[in-house]
C-alpha cells in the first residue's frame, strides 16, 4: 500500500499510483443511483440473497418515496456485512462500492 500526499484542492476523479487505487472527490451523492444499483445488487444476488441486500434497497426506496434523506449510517453498516459475506463474486463488490459512491462516502 502506497502513502501519497495531496497538496491542494483536488476536484474530480482521480487515479495515482500503480492505478488501483481511484479517488472520486467532489462526486455528488445520488440516492436515485443508489437505488439502481442497489436493485441491480438484488437482482445478482437472487432469491439466496443476504437480508442485507434487501434492507438496502428498501431504505433507499422509503427515503425516496418520503423526499427524505436515507439513513446512511445503517446503509454502510449492512454494505460492510454485505462486503464480508458475499465478497466479489459476480461483480457484487463492485455494485456495492458503487452504492458507497453514489451516497458519498
Amino acid at each position: 500500500m502506497s502513502t501519497f500526499h495531496v497538496n491542494g484542492p483536488v476536484n474530480g476523479p482521480s487515479q495515482w499510483g500503480d492505478g488501483n487505487a481511484q479517488v472520486n472527490a467532489g462526486a455528488s451523492a445520488s440516492p436515485a443511483e443508489a437505488l439502481r444499483l442497489a436493485g441491480e445488487l438484488a437482482g445478482r444476488l437472487g432469491p439466496d440473497a443476504p437480508p442485507q441486500a434487501a434492507a438496502v434497497r428498501t431504505e433507499l426506496a422509503r427515503a425516496e418515496a418520503a423526499g427524505a434523506e436515507p439513513d446512511r449510517g445503517r446503509i454502510r453498516e449492512w454494505l460492510d456485512t454485505l462486503t464480508q459475506s458475499v465478497g466479489a463474486a459476480g461483480g457484487t463488490l463492485a455494485l456495492i462500492e458503487g452504492i458507497r459512491r453514489a451516497l458519498g462516502g
